[in-house]
């Protein structure tokens, strides 16, 4: 298990670097809405959104998209206090019947695929006629040879620990606009 970060929590922002500016993840988040909508808009969907890491992109996504769905949350995690992923834990599960639906399934980062899996294989449990992925950042995480590939991505990055807009270090900066990547990583004691 991760243990907690011990380092102010300033220098955790100053340590980092912006990789995704708010404009160009409102800009990619259109084009996805755009994407999402010709494919499935027409078949009054359950959307799905992985708690809390989606929550920004979760949010904004679905102020894009122009049709009828039900909205429903997981709320699972993998990274506790580190900066690398750990044990799945299972926190809560929709409530929202799939039986017989499509379903998207929102996601902040698709790394290993661990947690994106596990809520596919959830919805197609539960009875989903149509499981599609959206994810805000496809990270290109070397020697995972099975993982699950999005069916719509916002950015592609390389394997670097992200955090802002949603996604968080050690629970801190969620509230971020831009997206930003730790410089070194390898500095920070956890």
């Amino acid at each position: 298990m991760n243990s907690p970060l011990h380092v102010n929590e300033e220098d955790i922002r100053r340590s980092a670097r912006i990789i995704i500016t708010q404009e160009e993840i409102q800009d990619e988040i259109k084009r996805v809405a755009n994407e999402i909508e010709g494919s499935i808009g027409n078949q009054s969907p359950v959307v799905l959104s992985i708690l809390n890491g989606s929550i920004c992109f979760s949010g904004q996504l679905l102020t894009e998209l122009d049709f009828a769905l039900r909205y429903d949350v997981f709320s699972m995690s993998r990274y506790g206090h580190g900066t690398t992923g750990g044990e799945l834990k299972h926190l809560s599960y929709p409530t929202t019947t799939v039986r017989n639906k499509t379903v998207l399934i929102l996601d902040d980062i698709l790394d290993r695929g661990a947690t994106l899996e596990s809520a596919r294989r959830w919805a197609i449990g539960n009875g989903a006629n149509q499981v599609l992925t959206a994810v805000l950042i496809d990270k290109q995480v070397q020697n995972s040879p099975n993982r699950i590939e999005p069916d719509f991505s916002c950015f592609k990055i390389k394997d670097e620990f992200v955090f802002g807009f949603g996604m968080d270090i050690d629970g801190l900066w969620r509230n971020l606009k831009d997206i930003h990547a730790l410089s070194n990583p390898t500095s920070i004691e956890y």
